[in-house]
């Protein structure tokens, strides 16, 4: 098993399993707030932290295979030479534009550790959190990087037949 494969089933379930216990969380607050008049104190906080991770957790998968949402109305007009170009100009942009939000998670999490700055409910350190959505980060970043596009074809299916 490559390490890169082991970073995908490490990430693939540390968003499996931040999404269960999201859910969790805001069941146990809504069923203490209806129930016991007495909700969750730090599920807002928590649910903030857990969305993030897993966001960012499953940021790989979508990255290795390509799978941003994209708009396809004009596709069968860059086939070709013209789609293969406009392909990997998008795949550089994408490159830029997340290596870009790397640096800035990296100087985000900097300045909160500077700054000394703690969760208000959960008396957590915020930079260590946002080191971890960091760490998920780069990875994301590698997951980008070693997904190349196809220079046959800008549309798969149109490469295949």
């Amino acid at each position: 098993m490559s390490l890169l494969k082991l970073l995908e089933a490490i990430c693939s379930k540390i968003s499996s399993y931040t999404l269960l216990l999201m859910a969790a969380i805001t069941f146990a607050d809504v069923f203490g707030r209806v129930v016991f008049n007495s909700p969750l104190g730090f599920a807002y906080e928590l649910v903030a932290i857990l969305l993030a991770v897993s966001f960012y957790s499953g940021l790989y998968h979508v990255n290795k295979k390509r799978k941003h949402i994209q708009i396809d109305l004009l596709e069968k007009y860059f086939r070709g030479p013209l789609g293969t170009f406009l392909n990997w100009f998008c795949y550089i942009i994408e490159v830029i534009f997340f290596g870009a939000l790397v640096v800035m998670m990296y100087e985000q999490t900097m300045l909160s550790k500077d700054f000394g700055e703690v969760f208000m409910f959960l008396g957590i350190e915020k930079w260590k959190v946002l080191m971890f959505i960091f760490g998920l980060a780069v990875i994301a970043l590698i997951s980008l990087i070693e997904a190349f596009p196809e220079v046959v074809s800008f549309n798969k299916k149109e490469s295949l037949s």
